[in-house]
């Protein structure tokens, strides 16, 4: 079974191909021939793309690369069955509101090892929506997750947050200068990494003067706090929850030689302007701000206090 995933428009798609970067979350199904009524939902319901990845899961990142449309090579198994270009576009438009007019681009997406991307191989992108042609003749469109708003005159991270994705398709890009790790929107939409200056607003000031090591955080010794070491701490804000901000801070110089252990990453609530909690997890924020391990289990849950809970 071959399967396609493709970014399209909702109404006539540019020439150019427009940035498949950003969360994508999961609208609607349909089968061509109408033979699969109702069309059970795909697995993945969220699929995130940043710095050129498909980010499925921890476990599941896919390098992207771009490559010329043509429809026999999308479409191979339709066209067998006599549906050409002619015959899918006025389908495409009538069930997803979307047309195959002016695709020039489409994304091939490299297939895992594990086979974990096993129904996402190729796509197309653009602005509003992201088709997934599979089982030669069935689709999936996602949309766009919603605009994230600024806070404190930044942009928010999107959730779901994956932290170790973040850390190894984000953090290791992170431009340097004079060994001072650099703010950069290379991995937006999906991650938005901010670094943290002493001379900067009050976010900046919670996140540089806080001390990690009280709050339990592993190599945290010459952490506590950062700007009095000289250290500029990297980080992310997330969609508030209510008046309650979630932040992930990570600690990116280990200096000349790599001569000090950097500290592990954290989490740190922040309500009415202190930080009223910190977890010590390396884990996948959900939607509800649950704190979920590699095999899926939800170990804390962050409560509209300020705290995180831990869960049974």
């Amino acid at each position: 079974m071959r399967t396609a995933l493709l970014l399209l428009l909702a109404i006539t798609l540019p020439a150019s191909a427009a940035d498949p970067a950003g969360t994508w979350r999961y609208d609607k199904g349909a089968e061509y021939f109408g033979q699969l009524k109702p069309l059970p939902p795909p697995r993945s319901q969220t699929l995130q793309i940043s710095n050129g990845q498909l980010i499925l899961s921890t476990r599941c990142i896919v390098p992207l690369t771009p490559q010329s449309y043509a429809y026999d090579v999308l479409f191979q198994s339709l066209l067998k069955e006599d549906v050409d270009e002619a015959k899918l576009t006025p389908y495409l438009s009538k069930q997803f509101a979307i047309t195959l007019t002016g695709v020039k681009t489409f994304y091939e997406a490299e297939r895992h090892a594990s086979h974990c991307n096993l129904h996402l191989t190729d796509f197309i992108v653009t602005d509003d929506a992201l088709l997934v042609p599979f089982a030669g003749s069935a689709f999936y469109r996602f949309v766009r997750g919603a605009d994230t708003p600024q806070l404190y005159g930044r942009k928010t991270s999107q959730l779901p947050f994956n932290s170790a994705a973040y850390s190894s398709t984000c953090l290791g890009r992170l431009p340097i200068s004079k060994g001072v790790p650099q703010a950069t929107t290379k991995c937006g939409p999906v991650y938005m990494p901010y670094v943290a200056a002493a001379n900067g607003d009050a976010l900046s000031q919670l996140i540089g003067t806080h001390d990690y090591q009280k709050g339990g955080a592993r190599y945290a010794d010459d952490y506590a706090n950062p700007f009095a070491n000289k250290l500029h701490p990297v980080f992310v804000v997330l969609p508030p929850m209510k008046d309650l901000l979630l932040v992930r801070v990570d600690d990116m110089e280990p200096g000349p030689n790599e001569q000090r252990d950097v500290m592990s990453g954290v989490f740190l609530a922040i309500k009415d302007g202190k930080v009223t909690d910190q977890l010590n997890q390396g884990c996948l924020i959900t939607s509800d701000y649950a704190c979920v391990d590699e095999d899926g289990k939800r170990q804390y849950q962050l409560l509209e206090s300020g705290k995180f809970q831990k869960l049974k």
